[in-house]
């Protein structure tokens, strides 16, 4: 899954979000969070403190005074496991007529009654007049205070907002009862670590030869490469570059993007339709050819989908790739000394780039044999955002590849199996290295932050105060940086701490297993 940094940001916004829940409760707003991705997974990892629902620093700007009960409520929790709670609550009718009446008092001093000075309105004519109103905000600011209470008191992490059961029966309920709802809500996801001192790894090891560097020097000159014309009976091949005027024809008629003058096309490329490429195979400067193209059903024009058109092409020159000769000036143009120094420089690349390829492997087993030793419990509506944002580039991706849209909706229920595997997965990996690290109490620094703002600038060539104030400018993002910094620092831990055996493998099997080694 090379999805890994997307998911990563949808996995931790979700969490998060909520554990802003935990705290920036206004309780009427449903805190739908931004899919913008960029959160924390149910770990605010600041620098300090984070215990698996951490303390979630992200924005709470509120130190408001604990609201305080006339008589405390009362909890019936029932945990129906998956982290989904349900809990029944009642809030003795004392706290409603408290808050009623310093609500009425509050009223009575600021409304503009018709007949009375202001705060001068007899206080019975104000509870006429605003009884429905005040039932309202009191009962909402009791069921608030009340979840506030639950989570403090039971230690809770809702990863959203709560469903409230029983609203309804509430409006026509008199302020004489007891406030009874139900809350229904889900926490962070649990886990109870394996072993994760110690893991036993196998890690796949390539040693960078001869052939590899050669290999690598005949792609650089490659890509150095220019085309030539190639002599007047040269036969064009994979390769070969065709200089083509092309006019195509549908129902006796030219259409619109069906013809161009001085193409420059690469035959083997298979950018063009695979008829074009028979057609051209062979061709010399100044041939003359036609081929039948039926037009594929997804073609943006609606009236050519699936039509057959007729192309004719004329060849005005064929090209040949030409090398640069491997020579001293070569290894300058590329930034080389010589040609030793260039050959160093290509052993020295390929050696790091396979160092890193295995250490990703071997941090990924490690990092899955201690998921496999370990014991979760998941939010389902987790699974279900993190699933829905894979699914979604899944689908983009084969827009991408041309894959017509039916085709992709008949397969639906395949790929969103997938994805919900794919997120059950990452969503129990982030969780792992934050616990490892809670456990081991990592901390994140300015320092780690500063450092890994250098290596992105290095990577993409910004200048590494930009890309730190990019990385600090809002206290989310910051927030996604630091819960990556402190995951790294956790695998390390374990990496520092695992048996690890090299296995030698061919270099595409090392690539393979990289490119599936997402961690």
């Amino acid at each position: 899954m090379p999805r890994k940094k997307k998911t990563e940001e949808t996995v931790e916004t979700t969490a998060t979000a909520t554990a802003t829940a935990e705290h920036d409760h206004d309780h009427g707003h449903d805190h739908s969070h931004d899919h913008d991705h960029d959160h924390d997974h149910g770990h605010g990892h600041h620098h300090h403190h984070h215990d698996h629902d951490h303390d979630h620093d992200h924005g709470h700007h509120h130190h408001e005074e604990e609201f305080e009960f006339a008589e405390d409520p009362s909890f019936d929790v029932d945990y129906k496991g998956d982290c989904a709670y349900e809990v029944k609550v009642s809030v003795p009718a004392a706290n409603r007529s408290k808050q009623a009446d310093s609500m009425y008092n509050e009223i009575r001093e600021t409304a503009e009654v018709p007949g009375f000075r202001k705060g001068r309105a007899p206080r019975p004519l104000i509870e006429r007049k605003f009884a429905r109103s005040v039932k309202a905000e009191v009962d909402g600011k009791l069921i608030s205070a009340a979840f506030q209470k639950l989570i403090k008191d039971k230690k809770l992490t809702p990863i959203k907002m709560p469903d409230i059961d029983g609203l309804e029966a509430l409006r026509e309920q008199p302020q004489s009862e007891p406030l009874a709802f139900t809350l229904k809500f889900e926490v962070s996801p649990k886990v109870e670590l394996g072993k994760y001192r110690g893991v036993a790894v196998e890690r796949p090891v390539v040693t960078v030869d001869a052939k590899d560097v050669k290999e690598a020097l005949e792609e650089l000159r490659g890509r150095y490469s220019t085309f030539e014309t190639a002599e007047g009976k040269t036969k064009a091949k994979d390769g070969d570059q065709v200089i083509i005027d092309f006019k195509g024809i549908v129902d006796g008629e030219a259409f619109a993007g069906g013809s161009a003058e001085n193409y420059p096309y690469i035959l083997g490329t298979k950018r063009f339709f695979p008829e074009f490429e028979t057609a051209l195979k062979g061709v010399k400067t100044g041939d003359e050819v036609k081929c039948t193209v039926k037009l594929p059903e997804d073609s943006p024009n609606a009236a050519l989908r699936g039509k057959e058109a007729e192309f004719t092409i004329n060849v005005k020159e064929v090209k040949r790739r030409s090398l640069p000769e491997l020579n001293e000036d070569f290894a300058k143009q590329v930034g080389a000394e010589n040609v030793d120094g260039l050959k160093e420089r290509i052993k020295k690349q390929l050696a790091d780039n396979s160092i890193e390829h295995s250490d990703r492997v071997a941090r990924a087993r490690a990092l899955d044999a201690i998921i496999a030793d370990s014991k979760f419990e998941l939010p389902k509506s987790l699974i279900e955002d993190v699933a829905m944002g894979f699914l979604e580039d899944r689908a983009r991706e084969m827009v991408r590849q041309r894959i017509p849209m039916d085709q992709i909706e008949s397969r639906r229920e395949e790929l969103l199996a997938e994805a919900r595997k794919d997120a059950e997965l990452e969503i129990k990996r982030m969780v792992t290295l934050n616990e490892i690290g809670d456990a081991e109490g990592v901390t994140v620094s300015d320092e780690d932050f500063e450092t890994m703002a250098e290596d992105i600038a290095a990577r993409t060539g910004m200048r590494a105060d930009m890309v730190s104030q990019y990385m600090s400018e809002e206290s989310q993002r910051r927030g996604t940086y630091e819960g990556r910094i402190f995951r790294e620092k956790a695998i390390k831990v374990v990496m520092e701490n695992a048996k690890v055996t090299d296995k030698e493998v061919e270099r595409d099997e090392l690539e393979e297993q990289a490119n599936d080694a997402d961690a």
